[in-house]
C-alpha cells in the first residue's frame, strides 16, 4: 500500500484595513527604534523595494550574486546603508488610504544624518501588500520623493555636511557597490517639471468634460491638486475627489511626456 504524500498546507484568510494600516504603520515604527529584524520581518518572501521611485529596486527573493543565495540579504543591505546609520522620523500630513490590499501615506520624512545635518523630503508612499500563510507582508514599496532637493539640502563645504558626505559615499560603496552607488545617483533623472506639466493637463482636460482624461482617471472627479512629486516616469500628487482626501498617481511615457497610466488612491 503506498502513501500519499500530503501537500502543503493552506492557510487562507482575508486581512481587514486594520490589518493592512497596522502593517504599513508597523514599518516607520521599526525604523524610528532601529529594530532591524522586526522591519525585515514585515516583508513578504519575494518583495520590491523602490526608494527612491526612479532608483536601482531592492528585489528580495531572488538569487543574490553579493551573498550568493536567496533571500532578504539586499533588503538587509538597504537598512544598513540607508536607515541604520540615520534617525529617520515621518510625519503624517494626511489621513492614510487602504485600497484593496494597497495602503497609501502622504508623509514627509525627516532624516538626521549626523552632525547636526537634517534633510526633509515630501513623499507619497504606496505599500503593496499580499498574504504571506495568511498573515499581511508588504509585496512592494514605492516611495516617491525626488532626490535632487534632498542632495541639495546635504551638499556643501562645512565639515558636518563634507563629514557627511563622505560617510555615505564610503558606506554606498562598501554596500552597494558601484552600480547601486551610481544607480542611487540616476535616480535624479525624473520626468520633472515637464512630467508634473503633463498632469496638471491631464487634470486640467478631466475638469473641463474631456471624456479621454475622464476615463484616465478611471472616472474620478479630482481637484485641489497639490504637492506633485516627480520620481522616475511617475508623477504623483495629493489632491482631494469628491471633496475627501486622495492621492493621484501617474505614470508617463518617458519619450512623449504623456500619461499612460492613472491611479486614484481615495
Amino acid at each position: 500500500m503506498s502513501a500519499t504524500p500530503a501537500g502543503p498546507t493552506t492557510i487562507t484568510r482575508t486581512a481587514t484595513p486594520e490589518d493592512l494600516l497596522e502593517l504599513a504603520r508597523q514599518s516607520p515604527a521599526a525604523v524610528a527604534v532601529h529594530d532591524k529584524k522586526a522591519w525585515l520581518g514585515l516583508f513578504a518572501d519575494r518583495h520590491v523595494v523602490e526608494d527612491p521611485v526612479g532608483g536601482r529596486p531592492v528585489l528580495g527573493g531572488l538569487y543574490d550574486r553579493r551573498s550568493h543565495v536567496r533571500g532578504g540579504e539586499p533588503l538587509a543591505r538597504f537598512w544598513d546603508t540607508f536607515i541604520a546609520p540615520n534617525d529617520i522620523r515621518f510625519h503624517v500630513e494626511n489621513v492614510d488610504i487602504v485600497s484593496g490590499l494597497d495602503v497609501v501615506r502622504d508623509v514627509t520624512i525627516e532624516t538626521r544624518l549626523g552632525g547636526g545635518v537634517v534633510a526633509k523630503a515630501p513623499m507619497h508612499l504606496l505599500y503593496e501588500t499580499t498574504l504571506d500563510d495568511g498573515a499581511p507582508r508588504i509585496r512592494r514599496i514605492a516611495a516617491h520623493w525626488e532626490v535632487a532637493p534632498m542632495f541639495a539640502q546635504v551638499a556643501g563645504i562645512d565639515r558636518a555636511k563634507l563629514g557627511v558626505a563622505a560617510a555615505m559615499s564610503a558606506r554606498m560603496l562598501r554596500l552597494q557597490g558601484l552600480g547601486g552607488s551610481l544607480a542611487f545617483g540616476l535616480a535624479v533623472r525624473s520626468v520633472g517639471e515637464r512630467g508634473k506639466q503633463a498632469v496638471r493637463r491631464l487634470v486640467e482636460s478631466a475638469q473641463r468634460g474631456d471624456r479621454t482624461a475622464l476615463d484616465l482617471l478611471g472616472g474620478r472627479a479630482v481637484a485641489d491638486v497639490t504637492k506633485l512629486i516627480a520620481a522616475g516616469d511617475a508623477v504623483t500628487a495629493t489632491c482631494t475627489v469628491d471633496g475627501a482626501h486622495a492621492v493621484l498617481f501617474c505614470y508617463l511615457d518617458r519619450k512623449t511626456m504623456q500619461v499612460t497610466r492613472a491611479v486614484v488612491y481615495a
